[in-house]
């Protein structure tokens, strides 16, 4: 995991602008399958009773990733890729797809959007995905800050 962190780490940071920040990043929320996801982001995040989490299943995941509700988030979040990298013809999000498949070694159960409705402010514009897995629950946020 340390290398996917790497990387999303490098596409936040070369994708930064003035006044912008990005902040991308995949954990462990639980190794505990069976625990209640809503829960365990509420927690995650610090939300209150009054705010929402909601998830949308995503049955072809890999196709949703790529076609996320902030459409412009492919030039804007990974418009430039880091020195060094070369992704194989595949575009920066295809990248990061075979990278979390080589993270979760094809062990994915479910993958989900999170909605996030809180009262405060949560980011300018994200894109969070839990990952069910074999080996625990993961949590991909992709945030953007100003």
């Amino acid at each position: 995991m340390e290398n996917i962190n790497r990387i999303l780490s490098d596409f936040a940071t070369v994708n930064e602008y003035d006044g912008v920040g990005n902040d991308y990043r995949l954990y462990l929320l639980s190794e505990n399958t069976q625990e209640d996801i809503c829960k365990l982001i509420k927690k995650d995040i610090k939300a209150t009773s009054h705010d929402t989490i909601e998830l949308i299943k995503l049955k072809e995941w890999q196709r949703d990733f790529l076609s996320c509700s902030f459409p412009e988030s492919e030039e804007y979040w990974f418009g430039t890729i880091p020195h060094g990298y070369d992704l194989n013809g595949l575009k920066p999000k295809e990248f990061i797809i075979e990278q979390l498949l080589t993270v979760f070694e094809q062990g994915i159960e479910d993958v989900y959007l999170v909605e996030v409705d809180i009262g405060d402010y949560y980011a300018c514009s994200y894109e969070d995905y839990v990952f069910k897995t074999n080996k625990g629950i993961y949590y991909l946020s992709m945030q953007v800050h100003d």
